[in-house]
């Protein structure tokens, strides 16, 4: 069974503020609807507002995260809503580790990276453990410091 590591990103200040400001924005238009439209109204208003906030922060959650898992087979990396990469570890010819990048290169010229790895993640120590143990056993080179 393959090791699953999570090496999220986290939200942005950006995304924050983002936030922020549509939370801030929802409560000032529900309020409003409240006052001149009854309560009935007001409250509609305010359940479809907490809906799409909640969507949204489903979506970003989603977008920011990054899951990778290494086997005994293959390495499969899953970033954002839809975005899922294989790779078999007899594609892989080396392997690059440099300041906040982990880069396989393949024999067959492509190229799977992954950036921000150079930043302090719960997972990130296991993760290089697993893979230092993973490219020593298939004897792949690898370019950098575990």
């Amino acid at each position: 069974m393959p090791d699953r590591f999570d090496l999220s990103e986290q939200p942005g200040n950006s995304q924050r503020l983002v936030f922020a400001l549509f939370g801030i924005g929802q409560l000032v238009i529900s309020s409003a609807a409240f006052q001149r439209s009854g309560f009935f109204y007001g409250l509609v208003v305010l359940l479809c507002g907490l809906t799409a906030f909640c969507t949204a922060a489903f979506f970003v959650h989603r977008l920011n995260r990054r899951l990778i898992w290494l086997g005994e087979e293959d390495i499969v990396l899953e970033e954002g809503l839809r975005n899922r990469q294989t790779l078999t570890w007899d594609e892989v010819e080396a392997v690059q580790l440099t300041n906040g990048i982990t880069t396989f290169h393949c024999k067959n010229g492509a190229v799977l990276t992954l950036h921000g790895t150079g930043e302090q993640w719960p997972d990130l120590a296991s993760f290089l453990t697993a893979l230092h143990t993973q490219t020593t056993a298939r004897q792949i080179p690898v370019e950098g410091t575990l």
